[in-house]
């Protein structure tokens, strides 16, 4: 007996110690669930702010006690202490670094549109390897199975090798999504419109899908269901399996959003440039649709009772799962990131070039007056002023990864 437990011992004393909670890559995980592991309760209270240096199209990620995020018109990689916002360190780059890094293993891979892959250690930000597309990359990498993979705007997707960088396979199709993995697949939305899945060991293609639109969204990977939107506004559930359809459902309005899920229910989270989030059963069936918000390229963080979202033009907000409003933080400037809860806060990211942390607060909000959400249309966007917002601070459509 005692001599298990000393070897019990040994052997936990082996295990590399892992921060209690993190938020590594994209959307949390490489089933891009959005799902926090911890919960964090409305109303929120701005801890801190801190300036990037240039626009930020990306979303904070958090890996062992460092917050990565990436500088568009700042050309660099930042780290921050996620407690103060003080910068660790940067590393610079030829370009604007627009898609979210991945972190793991001791190390952080992100993109630039110089068109390179940088590996850098994530404690010091040395550089350990650096991969050249020949395009620029807005797509946010996975680390995935010892292997980086990540899509280029005009050029290829690539399976690099996570130690060396070198090239483990490639499709010749061009993406601005990030991929997803789950059960040895990779899976990838092409801006052909085109969906792969991919063996992410050999790269052969396991199943596609095509379709008359381009995906500029990320992909969901969820209970044995792939969930994607085209950008004209089709949500898809694939059978992971085999690429069948299981339903689909045109949203009415063009979407960069990529698909969330509340994991106890199954419930599908989903914004549209319509400014509106809508909630499907597994099965297809709509649930509830919020009020309007205005444009939302951003993912719903899931964060124990309370779904977190953004909109475009810089509203912050909070729903309960029935979709009401909870509570909202008017940023004051245009954002594409989404929502990164990790440690006891909200981390978030604005076009102003502004990284945000939010905390609970026990303090009573200042109502915000708010006027009757209009009515749904079928059209792409709801108004001409929205529209042409949309696309001048977009820089027509480049938008977070």
């Amino acid at each position: 007996m005692k001599k298990g437990l000393i070897i019990i011992l040994i052997m936990l004393t082996l295990v590399p110690a892992v921060a209690s909670a993190d938020w590594p890559q994209a959307r949390h995980d490489v089933g891009h669930t959005s799902v926090a592991d911890s919960a964090l309760k409305p109303p929120l209270a701005v801890e801190w702010q801190k300036s990037a240096g240039g626009e930020v199209f990306s979303s904070p990620v958090i890996y062992n006690g460092t917050l990565y995020a990436g500088s568009g018109a700042g050309l660099k990689l930042l780290a921050l202490d996620p407690s103060t916002g003080e910068k660790k360190w940067d590393f610079p780059t030829l370009s604007s670094v627009e898609s979210t890094p991945a972190a793991a293993n001791g190390s952080v891979v992100f993109g630039s549109y110089d068109g390179y892959v940088y590996k850098l250690d994530a404690a010091s930000g040395l550089l350990e390897w650096k991969f050249y597309t020949k395009s620029g990359i807005l797509s946010s990498p996975l680390i995935y199975q010892d292997k980086v993979y990540v899509g280029t705007d005009d050029g290829s997707f690539y399976a690099l090798d996570f130690q060396s960088g070198n090239i483990v396979w490639s499709v010749p199709k061009p993406t601005q999504a990030s991929p997803a993995a789950d059960g040895g697949l990779i899976y990838i939305g092409m801006l052909d419109g085109t969906f792969y899945a991919i063996n992410a060991a050999t790269g052969n293609v396991s199943w596609t899908y095509e379709t008359n639109e381009s995906f500029h969204s990320s992909p969901l990977i969820f209970n044995g269901t792939a969930y994607c939107t085209t950008r004209a506004g089709t949500l898809y559930a694939f059978d992971a399996r085999n690429g069948s359809v299981l339903w689909s459902c045109d949203l009415g309005y063009r979407s960069d959003s990529t698909p969330s899920v509340d994991p106890s229910t199954g419930t599908i989270y989903i914004g549209t440039y319509g400014g509106r989030l809508y909630a499907f059963g597994e099965n297809g069936t709509l649930k509830w649709e919020s009020a309007y918000y205005g444009p939302i390229y951003q993912s719903v963080t899931v964060s124990g009772d309370t779904l977190y979202c953004a909109s475009q033009n810089g509203t912050l907000f909070a729903l309960d799962k029935a979709g009401n409003k909870l509570w909202s933080y008017e940023l004051g400037q245009s954002t594409f990131s989404s929502p990164t809860v990790d440690g006891g806060r909200l981390y978030i990211a604005t076009m102003g070039g502004e990284i945000l942390a939010f905390a609970e607060t026990t303090a009573t909000p200042t109502p915000v007056p708010t006027s009757s959400p209009p009515a749904a249309t079928s059209t792409p966007f709801p108004d001409a002023l929205i529209c042409a917002a949309v696309l001048i601070t977009a820089g027509l459509c480049r938008k977070s990864r």
